[in-house]
Parts: C-alpha cells; sequence; structure tokens
C-alpha cells in the first residue's frame, strides 16, 4: 500500500511539475508574440488611434487660444492629421468674444502642439458674435488667422440678410469679404 502511495504522490509531482513547465512556457511564447506584434505596430507610418470625445485646446498667457471639440476624431501618427466627426472650433478672440465654426466633418491639422489648419464640411454653422453664417465647405488658417468658404455662404443676424460666393473672415481684424454674387437685404428693427 505504501508503495502505491509513493507512486501516486511520485506521479503527482511530476505531473504538477509538468504542468507549471507548460504554464511557464506557454505565458513567455505569449510574450514573445507580443512583443513582436508592438514592434511591427511601431514601424507601421499610418497607424492611427481612435478616440471618443475629442477635446484639444491651446493656452496662452492664461487664456484661451483656440478649442477643438469633437465627438469622434481618428488620430494619424505620421500625418499630423485628425480626421473629426460633428467637429466644433472654437477661436478666442484678444476682446474676450469667440468666433465657433460646427459641422458634421472635417480634418484637424496640427504643427506639433499647433493647430495649423481645420478643414470643415457638411452643414457648417460659423457664429461671429450676433451673425451666423451657414456654408456647406469652411477652413481656417491659423497662420493667416482667416476663415474661407469657396462656395455659397449665407450670412443673417443683426438686421442682415446677406447671400455670396467665397468669403473670407479675417477672424482677429473682424472683416468679412464676399467675392461674387453678393446679395444684401436689410430687414427693418422690430
Amino acid at each position: 500500500m505504501r508503495s502505491r502511495l509513493r507512486l501516486l504522490v511520485g506521479v503527482l509531482l511530476v505531473a504538477a511539475i509538468g504542468g507549471g513547465i507548460w504554464l511557464l512556457w506557454r505565458d513567455a511564447s505569449a510574450r514573445r508574440a507580443a512583443d513582436r506584434t508592438a514592434a511591427k505596430v511601431e514601424v507601421l507610418p499610418d497607424v492611427s488611434q481612435r478616440i471618443q470625445n475629442f477635446h484639444r485646446v491651446q493656452v496662452a498667457n492664461g487664456r484661451k487660444v483656440w478649442e477643438v471639440h469633437a465627438r469622434d476624431a481618428q488620430y494619424k501618427e505620421g500625418e499630423g492629421a485628425v480626421t473629426v466627426i460633428d467637429p466644433v472650433v472654437a477661436l478666442y478672440l484678444a476682446d474676450g468674444r469667440e468666433v465657433s465654426l460646427r459641422g458634421t466633418s472635417g480634418t484637424v491639422f496640427l504643427d506639433g502642439r499647433n493647430l495649423k489648419r481645420v478643414d470643415v464640411e457638411g452643414a457648417i454653422s460659423v457664429q461671429l458674435g450676433d451673425y451666423t453664417l451657414s456654408t456647406d465647405r469652411a477652413s481656417y488658417e491659423a497662420d493667416r488667422d482667416l476663415v474661407t468658404a469657396p462656395g455659397a455662404v449665407h450670412i443673417t443676424g443683426g438686421g442682415l440678410d446677406i447671400e455670396g460666393l467665397h468669403m473670407e473672415v479675417e477672424v482677429g481684424a473682424q472683416r468679412l469679404r464676399l467675392a461674387e454674387q453678393v446679395r444684401v437685404v436689410l430687414q427693418p428693427a422690430t
């Protein structure tokens, strides 16, 4: 009886040691495979990150300069570009006022941590104080501090109803230009 018990304990001990060695080998090979996959991903130039509730802000001298919100974003490492869904771009003027640009989709181009350009498409609404501008496509260029809309633009507010083509807004200087087919309707104050 003792010899059978010793044999059973020996077999169980060998099985336990063998099982432990097998678990260690499986864990080590899984780690090696994960390290190889991670190394391959680091080499790929167009690997992207998907971000929900995207939010980016630049602050200078204690005040916000610009802010970008989006419901969904996809960042591509090598391009410095963020493709956004339902973007809201807010530009903060030195006098405390805000210019906001909203659309259904767009691309935010970054130069490191600085905003370079924003392209927005689809049912765009630009809020400039009491005025609302509507268009299908618009861009903001940070180095020129300029919002452009190459197509048809409709502006309402302050007793005005304006339509035209190819709009440019100098944000800091607060100047607006419509280049073609401008139509203005003055509405009486109520």
